[in-house]
């Protein structure tokens, strides 16, 4: 009777402890709750913060050791990839604030020491293109800018010395193109009382560049990039005159020419001037991403940004897209949290941008 009792405890105590375990990780793996500002869920979409770390050590080890953890945030939360205001692009509704639920991140930039602000694209092409900005200290939310087309929005930069904003973006055509718009017209616009997109105080075509793929802001000089995943890509520079506007050297012809041109790995999805380097994200599928470190040797003849004159490569999560690196670190977007790849359940959803030390070779 005494060794039954002694067994029915064991078996008791058992049957907690691999209760209390499946209730935490239940309870851990669960989704973050939906939290909305103006229609706009802020939360994180697919874990909880110490979840999100734990998988990513697991997961992607040598990432996770080259996580930046000092200064203001370590990483920032990717908002509405569950939902977000933008006007609808077509239909009877056209023109209208709406809420899309597809919306996929694309490009990042950094803005003073105010903001942080990352562009998003409608995949189902229902509503337009965003802008989503958040506070670079605390990494709050706060508001969508809503944008007048269904751009892809590649790639954005922020123009310190002319105060504005690049997007690449295209024309009716669908050729390459860049628009800016002034850090006081992103500060000043409010879609929930315009209710209309916001305007852009600066557009112009690209000539040479097959399409606007990726772009960066450097020393008065705009460099974009094209994207493509079977063979070298392109770099061309843009310098910018006293205005802040793209220098045109032609006026015989319609959009402006590059300065100079560069050959590129394939695949690449950012650039980013670090100090005395230039970092490129490489990403396409499933595949592992790479971040690749060159010295920017742009000013040398012969020298380009492909295979062989990198200095380092750093292995990632797949879905990178924009890099920016700045103060000792780099800050890192992915898309793999959007609608589409959240389906896929063998894949790690990267919804913050994270931050890596790029100098560390350990």
């Amino acid at each position: 009777m005494k060794k039954n009792k002694i067994i029915f405890i064991i078996f008791f105590i058992l049957a907690l402890l691999i209760g209390g375990i499946y209730l935490t990780i239940h309870i851990a793996t669960q989704p973050p709750k939906t939290v909305l500002v103006n229609d706009t869920n802020t939360n994180p979409v697919s874990y909880k913060e110490h979840y999100f770390f734990y998988q990513l050590k697991h997961k992607f080890p040598k990432t996770y050791s080259h996580l930046y953890d000092g200064g203001e945030q370590s990483h920032y939360v990717i908002p509405g990839l569950e939902q977000t205001q933008a006007i609808v692009h077509s239909g009877k509704d056209k023109g209208q604030l709406g809420i899309s639920k597809d919306m996929d991140p694309q490009g990042i930039a950094i803005v003073e020491d105010k903001y942080i602000i990352i562009s998003a694209y409608s995949k189902s092409k229902q509503y337009n293109s965003v802008l989503w900005m958040l506070d670079k200290k605390t990494g709050q939310y706060i508001k969508t800018i809503c944008l007048d087309d269904i751009d892809h929005v590649g790639g954005i930069t922020y123009d310190k010395e002319h105060d504005q904003l690049w997007v690449a973006t295209i024309d009716a055509e669908k050729d390459a193109q860049v628009e800016s718009i002034k850090l006081s017209t992103l500060e000043d616009y409010d879609v929930n009382k315009t209710k209309s997109p916001i305007v852009f105080d600066y557009r112009v075509d690209l000539n040479d560049v097959k399409l606007t793929s990726y772009l960066s802001y450097h020393d008065n000089v705009l460099y974009v990039g094209y994207f493509d995943k079977q063979q070298s890509g392109l770099l061309a520079s843009f310098p910018l005159d006293t205005k802040g506007n793209l220098n045109k050297t032609d006026e015989t012809k319609a959009g402006v020419e590059p300065a100079q041109t560069w050959k590129t790995y394939d695949e690449i999805q950012g650039i980013s001037f670090y100090k005395n380097k230039i970092l490129l994200s490489q990403s396409y599928g499933k595949e592992n991403s790479r971040l690749y470190v060159f010295d920017n040797n742009l000013d040398e003849p012969g020298f380009d940004l492909d295979k062989g004159d990198s200095i380092k490569s750093i292995s990632l999560p797949p879905y990178l897209e924009q890099v920016i690196g700045q103060d000792d670190h780099a800050y890192l977007l992915f898309e793999s949290a959007s609608h589409k790849y959240r389906k896929q359940s063998d894949l790690f959803h990267m919804d913050r941008v994270i931050k890596l030390k790029v100098e560390d070779d350990n």
